[in-house]
């Protein structure tokens, strides 16, 4: 069956125009220190509930800031998404992104979604202020008007749920992320045809039930196969050929596109075998068991890498 599997996912991803290659080594650039910013902003240390007022209505989310953080020294930032049902705290623990931010000096910023259990509307566009796209716009410009961060290193991460909002906010454009990672919940929809470059890696199980990686109807709508939806990522990006590569063994096929338009990447994961959930980490979801933890796959370490190596190709390295 995993061998049937992989001629399945390489005859996709070959019709989709991709060639086959080895790994490729790139290593980040050096890049020039940002300016630090003109008058300390301090952020309360640790991890800290706090609430902004977006579309007439009040938003909480955590927000963890390392403790390096000096309010002078511009500190990059990731905003993560929950799953439906999920929260901002089992996040946290499940991925533990917390013990990287604290030792890269990265701010956290993990809000909550509306309603019982906790969801997010990824299908309203940011010109609808009541949308959950224009929420993140808004905690995005709070959080970089009341701390010192780099405008530069402004990142998107979620699960399932969370995962189709960071491809949403890569497909509206109007909340200027520097690259997204997401995980088991893919999304595409013709409007993202004109959606400025993006940097994205993605990872999802193939023995996915809750969202079959072969696409299917789910609880927050109808969602795509990954192969598609990624490939028409790297369309969009106008990813060349001869910049594809892949690498598969019995347990994980990575697929990856490189020096698409405006220097971005995009990469995928598929974990054969995988469940739903964050692969190498704990559950997403409150009173649930995880059987991810031993996954071939850290997803955790792997997005951090991914985001370390993507930047804003041009975006200024102060900020606000």
């Amino acid at each position: 069956m995993r061998r049937l599997l992989v001629g399945v996912v390489i005859l996709a991803m070959a019709a989709a125009g991709i060639v086959l290659y080895g790994a490729n080594g790139a290593t980040p650039e050096a890049r020039p220190a940002p300016v630090p910013c003109a008058e300390a902003r301090p952020l309360p240390a640790g991890t800290t509930t706090q609430t902004i007022e977006s579309g007439g209505r009040e938003r909480s989310y955590l927000l963890h800031v390392p403790p390096g953080y000096d309010g002078t020294t511009r500190a990059p930032v990731v905003v993560m998404f929950h799953g439906l049902g999920g929260d901002p705290a089992t996040v946290l623990a499940a991925t533990h992104m917390t013990e990287r931010a604290d030792a890269d000096g990265t701010i956290l910023v993990v809000p909550l979604g509306r309603g019982e259990p906790a969801r997010w509307s990824f299908r309203k566009p940011a010109t609808d202020p009541s949308s959950d796209l224009a929420f993140v716009h808004d905690l995005v410009e709070h959080v970089q008007r009341t701390g010192c961060t780099d405008a530069s290193r402004l990142f998107a991460a979620g699960f399932s749920n969370g995962s189709a909002l960071t491809l949403a906010l890569a497909c509206d454009g109007t909340t200027p992320f520097a690259a997204y990672a997401a995980v088991s919940g893919p999304y595409y929809e013709p409007r993202c045809d004109d959606a400025p470059p993006a940097s994205i890696i993605y990872f999802h199980g193939t023995a996915d039930t809750t969202v079959p990686y072969g696409g299917a109807d789910t609880v927050i709508g109808r969602l795509p196969p990954v192969n598609d939806t990624m490939s028409q990522w790297a369309t969009r990006g106008r990813c060349p050929a001869s910049g594809a590569f892949t690498t598969a063994d019995d347990s994980v096929h990575h697929f990856a596109w490189r020096s698409c338009k405006g220097g971005t990447d995009v990469d995928i994961y598929a974990v054969v075998g995988g469940v739903h959930g964050w692969p190498g980490g704990g559950p997403m979801s409150p009173g649930r068991v995880s059987r991810t933890e031993d996954s071939p796959v850290d997803a955790t370490a792997l997005l951090w890498s991914f985001f370390e190596r993507h930047p804003a190709a041009s975006g200024a390295s102060g900020g606000q």
